[in-house]
């Protein structure tokens, strides 16, 4: 039965929010929640109300602080399985977006759950069994062992702090101190699958937060993940051909999670008032090189690629306003990076509208089908709207001074001796006076005529040398 009402909810991947928005009205997860009471291990129930609120945000708004109790308890009760922590990740972030709620209430409950739920592995004693399970094949495979559960755990708290949340922000911080991650992080056998969570925790608690978390810009935390990720970034650009024995985990690790933290942090507006950065240029600098060299290998993915050339993007630009000096070569080869992604922008944005328009059923949503993804759509607009006044505001301003020129001698657009040619004369008087009578009724348009004559003012003399230019 169990089964089969996660089938109702979840198939093929997609979520069936109608059908999970009645079994909830039905009472199903309340039934389920009944049964996580009865003493036995209950990892199917687990499953099954995963099932009933994945990605539907409205459920999980609704959800009651009873049902998140439960789940903790039934860590505390039944043992450190990774599918009750699944249900509480499923929990704090539905449809791409966070459930501020429920992000408050699991925090709450897993440090009410205290060393029962909370195991980071973190002291004198438990540091060598995490490192053991690190280099263990068995552990790494096992997906609902320790190792798994813990990779979960630091992932679940890391959800519970993305999109700034303060309150889940200060907690973590007391979780999981800078010093413990940064132990195991640069530790020669930390794996990248635990690499990520422990990123992206940071990423989460210490970067992009809500308040400024003053350790990360003032220590050298910071730097030692950087300078651990400059090993990694070759360790992935030096890999095998041969894909089928390629370190996919750490690709991922190097390509999103690491772009995006460094990202992030020369992103934040925390981190301008750091000075930091003066000490560790050289740091900066390799950061950059590495990022290129890992955009020229063969193996990112098109999100990948995409991924990090907005870490490049962001590491040229902080460059350029804080006055780091980039080697000669390195600025060129950024510079042609950045112009070749300027020129194939109209062209992917539209060749993605094409293929949209190809594969996209036209009729779905009427059919009860996901509606189209309105988000990308807009986003690809803008990629070509910005494109196109790239390309055509030398043309814009040419036909500007065009007009300020017909504005200034409006009488050379007829023969001489004509009748138009004479009737043209004091035109801009004309102008003038015609704009006075405006000011009563259409004030608004009479200072938009007073503002465009301004500006024929103060651009005629720098138009001359590009009408020259666009005549020829």
């Amino acid at each position: 039965i169990l089964i089969r009402l996660s089938k109702l909810c979840v198939q093929n991947k997609k979520c069936r929010n109608q059908h999970q928005r009645l079994l909830k009205n039905m009472g199903a997860h309340s039934v389920v929640l009944d049964l996580l009471q009865i003493p036995y291990e209950k990892l199917l129930e687990a499953e099954t109300m995963r099932h009933i609120f994945m990605n539907n945000y409205h459920l999980c708004s609704e959800i009651s602080e009873r049902a998140v109790q439960h789940f903790v308890r039934c860590v505390e009760t039944h043992g450190r399985h990774v599918e009750y922590l699944r249900f509480l990740q499923t929990i704090v972030k539905a449809d791409g977006k966070y459930v501020k709620k429920c992000q408050d209430m699991v925090m709450t409950e897993l440090i009410n759950g205290g060393e029962d739920v909370l195991i980071f592995y973190n002291d004198r004693a438990s540091f060598p069994i995490l490192l053991h399970m690190m280099c263990s094949e068995r552990d790494r495979g096992d997906e609902s062992g320790p190792l798994a559960y813990h990779i979960t755990l630091v992932e679940l708290l890391a959800a519970c702090t993305e999109g700034k949340n303060v309150y889940t922000e200060i907690k973590c911080n007391s979780l999981l101190p800078l010093d413990d991650i940064v132990r195991v992080v640069t530790h020669d056998d930390c794996i990248p699958e635990v690499k990520i969570a422990y990123v992206n925790f940071v990423n989460h608690c210490y970067v992009d937060t809500e308040v400024e978390m003053k350790e990360i810009y003032t220590s050298n935390h910071i730097w030692k993940l950087f300078e651990n990720f400059l090993v990694d970034m070759a360790r992935a650009c030096n890999t095998t051909t041969d894909r089928k024995h390629a370190d996919t985990s750490l690709e991922k690790c190097v390509t999103e999670s690491v772009m995006s933290i460094v990202s992030g942090f020369f992103s934040s507006p925390f981190s301008d008032n750091s000075t930091s950065l003066q000490t560790h240029q050289p740091v900066f600098i390799q950061l950059l090189q590495s990022a290129f060299r890992v955009y020229n290998c063969t193996w990112p993915s098109p999100a990948q690629k995409a991924s990090v050339e907005s870490c490049i993007r962001t590491l040229a630009e902080v460059a350029k306003n804080r006055g780091i000096a980039i080697p000669v070569d390195l600025d060129s080869q950024v510079n042609t990076l950045f112009m070749k992604s300027h020129s194939n922008m109209v062209q992917r944005a539209a060749m993605g509208w094409r293929l949209s328009a190809r594969s996209g059923p036209r009729f779905k949503e009427a059919l009860g089908g996901p509606a189209w993804d309105y988000r990308n759509i807009i986003e690809k607009l803008q990629d070509v709207v910005a494109s196109l006044e790239q390309q055509f505001s030398p043309m814009m301003q040419a036909e500007f001074s065009v007009l300020v020129d017909v504005l200034y001698s409006p009488e050379l657009l007829f023969p001489e001796g004509s009748d138009a040619r004479i009737r043209c004369g004091a035109f801009m008087s004309k102008l003038i006076n015609h704009t006075k009578k405006l000011m009563e009724k259409e004030e608004k348009l009479c200072i938009k005529i007073l503002q465009t004559l301004r500006e024929m003012l103060e651009k005629k003399d720098s138009f001359v040398e590009e009408v020259i230019f666009f005549n020829f």
